[in-house]
């Protein structure tokens, strides 16, 4: 039986990849996060921000033969982003380098690594990284930091750069989380509008469940000779077609302005769309879930409070 460890395990991501690795007969699930996110006897409380002999010694204890990297945040200042994004990630190899371990280690990256793409141009894992704020260079970082400890064979280390990830339990402040919130109220007022920002930004949106499965996908390959993979759907969205695949799914039928004011990083990036030819080839996937999907499933986990 492999023995797969989930940093993170209790997050929007790590909830997703916990469940799909427990569907595999072939996986022994061990979820991990912070302490206080959980229990049950197939939870371990670690705080990545410990001492790594302490990440070794809980290495040691569960002997995972795969770890997948959940772990970390997307909003916060430059200080708070480091800390979870890089140093975290820091700590974990420094920790597996003490258990004397060598696990696969499956990272989550982001396309935010990119930064800045050509409109109308999908964007394969070869595209130079030029992050456009924080939280795209310190994931680049951690990204930097997993690919040398591969070469160093400290690990065996997968990063998965996933593009516009959308699903059930999406924080308010999101895109997706903001729409449906203000189109639920809309219909319930009975408004003939909602206001959203602008709406004109192009985006892979990719659905949890499909990440998840990927995430799987890269646990289960005998070999991977590439350090970095995209994951994403390969089509792209305007952020509009989302808010009315949302308004669809929820059956509000009335009109969405983009007079409120927008996400920066939005502005910064008007075009982010993968390139996922490489997924297929080293890893056998491609996503299948499409935006109406995606919507459905959103505004599904909104009525049953998730």
């Amino acid at each position: 039986m492999t023995i797969a460890l989930v940093l993170g395990a209790r997050g929007f991501l790590g909830r997703q990849v916990a469940a799909a690795l427990a569907q595999d007969e072939g996986l022994d699930i061990v979820e991990s996060d912070l302490p206080g996110s959980g229990g049950g006897p197939a939870f371990v409380a670690l705080n990545l921000a410990t001492d790594p002999h302490e990440i070794a010694a809980m290495l040691a204890a569960t002997r995972p033969d795969v770890i997948v990297n959940c772990a970390g945040r997307t909003a916060g200042d430059n200080a708070q982003l480091r800390a979870a994004n890089v140093d975290t990630v820091g700590r974990l190899l420094d920790g597996v380098g003490l258990s004397g371990l060598r696990p696969r280690l499956v990272h989550i990256g982001s396309a935010a690594e990119y930064g800045m793409a050509t409109p109308g141009q999908l964007v394969s894992e070869g595209a130079a990284a030029t992050p456009a704020g924080p939280y795209g260079s310190t994931k680049l970082e951690a990204t930097r930091l997993v690919v040398a400890a591969t070469e160093a064979r400290l690990v065996d280390g997968v990063v998965l750069r996933v593009f516009n990830a959308v699903g059930p339990g999406m924080p308010p402040d999101s895109l997706p989380g903001a729409a449906v919130s203000r189109l639920v109220r809309a219909l319930d007022d009975g408004a003939a509008s909602v206001t959203m920002g602008p709406l004109g930004s192009v985006r892979d949106f990719v659905d949890v469940r499909d990440i998840a499965s990927a995430v799987v996908a890269a646990c289960r390959a005998l070999g991977l000779a590439t350090p970095i993979v995209n994951v994403g759907t390969g089509r792209a969205h305007t952020a509009r077609e989302l808010v009315e695949a949302l308004a669809r799914s929820i059956g509000f039928e009335g009109a969405i302005g983009e007079q409120a004011a927008g996400s920066a990083r939005s502005f910064d990036v008007p075009w982010m769309v993968a390139d996922v030819s490489l997924a297929r080839r080293v890893l056998g996937w491609q996503a299948v879930h499409d935006l109406d999907s995606i919507a459905a499933a959103i505004v599904a986990g909104v009525r049953r409070g998730h």
